[in-house]
């Protein structure tokens, strides 16, 4: 297949087995995350690969970052929601925390590097698919909250690109149809 093929045919997809994803794979997947364009070779991208009970820390952090918006997080019907909120750690057997480190280099910008970052995200969401794997980029809420990247060990000033769910397929996901670039183009010659 070739890489424009790849790219189109490529389709999230949340519906996952428990079953351990090796990690040879994995390592494989975050190589290929790795090869992205980097302006002065910051080298921003940081990955905290989350498996088995490591997931419950997960989601005693997504638990958390709900319970403060909870007027009242103690009480019984919001205890239910945060349960639930913790189980979402669970939805797949292996989870990639993905953040952008702040480079020491003084003409490097913060937004270069998140570039890069998202950038390896596509490519560990291409590689998973190359692989046989499923996998879905989800972010929300708590991405963006400062303290959920100092939570989960990333140094001061990361930004999280977001939280890669990985495992392998319980259905196949047919490729959606996808736009072309018309729509979104202008074209300067003169």
């Amino acid at each position: 297949m070739s890489i424009i093929e790849a790219i189109k045919s490529r389709n999230s997809n949340a519906f996952m087995s428990e079953q351990d994803v090796d990690p040879g794979l994995i390592r494989q997947i975050l190589d290929a995350a790795v090869c992205t364009p980097v302006h002065y070779c910051t080298n921003p991208w940081r990955f905290l690969v989350i498996q088995g009970e490591g997931r419950k820390k997960l989601g005693d952090v997504m638990a958390a970052h709900f319970a403060k918006g909870m007027d009242e997080p103690d009480s019984a019907e919001n205890l239910v929601l945060l349960e639930k909120m913790r189980k979402k750690a669970f939805r797949a057997p292996v989870i990639i925390v993905v953040a952008a480190a702040k480079s020491d280099i003084k003409k490097a910008k913060m937004v270069e590097d998140v570039a890069s970052v998202s950038a390896a995200c596509q490519n560990i969401l291409l590689a998973s698919a190359e692989l046989g794997l499923s996998a879905i980029w989800r972010t929300g809420g708590m991405t963006y909250v400062e303290d959920t990247a100092a939570s989960l060990g990333f140094e001061e000033d990361s930004l999280l690109a977001g939280f890669i769910y990985l495992g392998y397929p319980l259905k196949e996901m047919p490729p959606k149809p996808r736009p072309t670039s018309e729509a979104f183009t202008r074209w300067m010659n003169e």
